[in-house]
């Protein structure tokens, strides 16, 4: 692996976000990881690179948040990832890249733009709706397999419960770490992690763990109200890049 200025300031911080984005501040800043990453590798490189990483992450954030978490959603929403990573992965060459993050641009920028400028009561919890959890947890294994990008599709299921913040994270946090483990052998059988790129990602996991430890700082400190205001504006600028992403192809 050869290191140079451009890949130090677009791959480490790119690092740095998916362990933030893994102990619940801000899961969909995370998008413009991957956007980051392919700036200096190809995108089937930058996934398989960053796949052992997310897995890292995820086993020290369940470590963190292993007693906080929602277990009658949990087991809802880990059912739909299934289906929608076996979509993915049967349909995975079909889609372009950037047709996928269009997608998700638009799901986070319509979702946001409801809850800032529609919304009359912003802080009041929705009822539990099995049906919007089951589509939209299958929508997020089918990006989260193709692009990395499920956390926006589960935020917008998510965020409008106002569950408790720890369980919020918890729970985001273990339907993650199912996903990438699902995620990790259909990988290996698609040759898209071998050798080479698993070298890179154990030089890399060091950054991760500290994005980690930085994001679980900043939950447990910020207040429970702008804790989840600082989730939404996050989600509606990188909706919104993704869509001036694709408009300036």
């Amino acid at each position: 692996m050869e290191l140079d200025l451009l890949y130090l300031v677009t791959v480490v911080p790119a690092i740095l976000l998916f362990g933030i984005s893994k102990a619940g501040l801000g899961g969909s800043v995370a998008l413009v990881s991957i956007p980051l990453m392919t700036i200096v590798m190809p995108f089937g490189e930058a996934l398989a690179i960053t796949l052992p990483i997310l897995i890292l992450a995820d086993f020290v954030a369940v470590y963190k948040f292993r007693k906080e978490f929602d277990f009658q959603i949990l087991k809802l929403i880990l059912s739909g990832a299934f289906i929608g990573i076996i979509i993915g992965a049967l349909t995975f060459k079909y889609f372009s890249e950037d047709v996928l993050k269009l997608l998700v641009g638009l799901m986070g920028f319509s979702f946001t733009f409801h809850y800032f400028f529609l919304k009359k009561d912003k802080y009041q919890a929705i009822p539990n709706s099995k049906a919007k959890g089951g589509f939209f947890s299958i929508i997020s294994g089918f990006t989260s397999f193709c692009v990395h990008a499920g956390g926006t599709p589960l935020s917008v299921y998510l965020l409008p419960l106002r569950i408790e913040k720890s369980k919020y994270v918890g729970t985001r946090v273990l339907y993650f770490t199912f996903v990438n483990l699902v995620k990790l052998p259909i990988y290996i059988y698609l040759s898209m992690i071998n050798l080479n790129n698993l070298k890179i990602s154990f030089f890399l996991m060091p950054l991760v763990v500290i994005g980690v430890l930085i994001g679980y700082y900043l939950v447990k400190v910020i207040e429970e109200k702008l804790f989840y205001n600082i989730i939404y504006i996050l989600i509606f600028l990188s909706s919104s890049k993704l869509i001036f992403d694709f408009i300036n192809l």
